[in-house]
């Protein structure tokens, strides 16, 4: 009988003490998922739309902590266009909205001749007057409207003269109205959230490309010291204040790591004292201290490893259930990361392993003569 077969048969002896232990193991694994699993989500969604939007550089207010509550005087868009090296800026204005029944939706400000409008494939036609809006194809089957209906936002009214489709889920959840109308609901005359820059590439071709954006965008920050300007990666990385609450993902999931450690330390504990007699028989006909440790090792890492496919169950179920909420459906979409999934697997067999060494040093503690004395 090989360890893995003895590992089985001890695991199954204590079926109800096993299953828990995995639920424990499965259910940290299953909140590092379905958090983390979420801001990585967050993160492609904004990544996507960027790129789709052709936009190289973002601007916004400097030391922002939200950039959502972000303003910048809309004079600063002229002077980002004599910039050598910028072919275009768009300034968009960005608000939530709650619409219907306590939908929140993200709703933009455009400038009509926005360069953002040429990668959106727009039934209808974009917005011109400023009681006109267009709306994603996500957004419209949420609120269940089309070409010619009437919808308010806050105290306005509406009619919408386009449905779109864009590369960005994150868009295609979204309603977009002329930037002047949303200042005015705003009550924020030539404010604007950001500038999208959009960098030529006439004449530049392969890495030049990086480094012409890269000049632009010192460019940029040393002729506006007040602003703050990223690119594409710097916009979307854990460093941006849209993301910083996310980071409290790492922080709950070291709390529910630590918490499935200390179940695997239990479970293992308490079965090595309950087999004492039978680990003090196997020291006594010649099992050497390190195959007694690989034993139990083998169990606690197997424990881990078990959970840990519960958990990916449970936590991409749980992300599904989040995703098509209310409030988050349409922002983003599901994606199945083999590699993250991958990690959460090995973070899991780790756990399982870590929490099997004290254990295992108890076991080769039984002196086996002690054990035959007893028995």
């Amino acid at each position: 009988m090989n360890l893995l077969t003895i590992t089985l048969k001890n695991l199954w002896h204590r079926k109800i003490r096993t299953g828990l232990t995995i639920l424990g193991v499965g259910i940290s694994i299953a909140a590092f998922v379905s958090l983390v699993g979420l801001a990585n989500n967050l993160a492609e969604s904004l990544r996507t739309t960027l790129k789709s939007r052709g936009t190289d550089l973002v601007v916004l207010e400097k030391g922002i902590v939200d950039i959502f509550s972000g303003t910048l005087d809309e004079k600063y868009l002229e002077k980002i266009k004599q910039i050598p090296g910028v072919l275009d800026v768009s300034a968009i204005l960005v608000k939530f909205y709650a619409i219907g029944s306590n939908r929140y939706m993200l709703v933009y400000g455009w400038q009509s001749d926005s360069y953002l409008f040429d990668e959106l494939k727009i039934t209808g036609s974009p917005p011109k007057n400023e009681n006109e809006l267009i709306m994603g194809v996500n957004a419209a089957e949420r609120l269940k409207k089309k070409i010619g209906d009437k919808m308010r936002i806050t105290d306005t009214l509406f009619i919408i003269v386009g449905i779109f489709q864009s590369k960005s889920i994150f868009e295609e959840g979204a309603i977009i109205i002329p930037l002047n109308k949303l200042q005015m609901m705003k009550n924020s005359s030539q404010m604007v959230t950001m500038f999208n820059v959009k960098v030529s590439r006439e004449n530049i071709q392969g890495n030049d490309v990086n480094k012409a954006i890269e000049n632009v965008q010192n460019r940029i920050q040393n002729q506006f010291p007040d602003v703050e300007v990223k690119n594409i990666q710097g916009f979307v990385s854990t460093d941006n204040p849209l993301l910083t609450a996310l980071k409290f993902t790492w922080a709950i999931s070291i709390v529910a790591f630590l918490i499935a450690i200390l179940g695997i330390v239990n479970t293992m504990t308490t079965s090595v004292v309950e087999r004492t007699q039978e680990i003090g028989i196997l020291l006594a006909i010649g099992w050497r201290n390190v195959k007694v440790i690989i034993l139990v090792l083998w169990e606690s890492t197997l424990l881990g490893f078990l959970g840990g496919l519960f958990g990916l169950c449970i936590g991409y179920l749980m992300m599904k259930v989040l995703l098509t909420s209310t409030n988050l459906q349409g922002l983003m979409k599901m994606e199945y990361d083999f590699v993250f999934m991958v990690k959460a697997m090995i973070i899991s067999v780790l756990l399982g392993f870590l929490s099997g060494i004290y254990p295992a040093v108890k076991a080769i503690s039984i002196e086996p003569i002690k054990v035959l004395r007893y028995e």
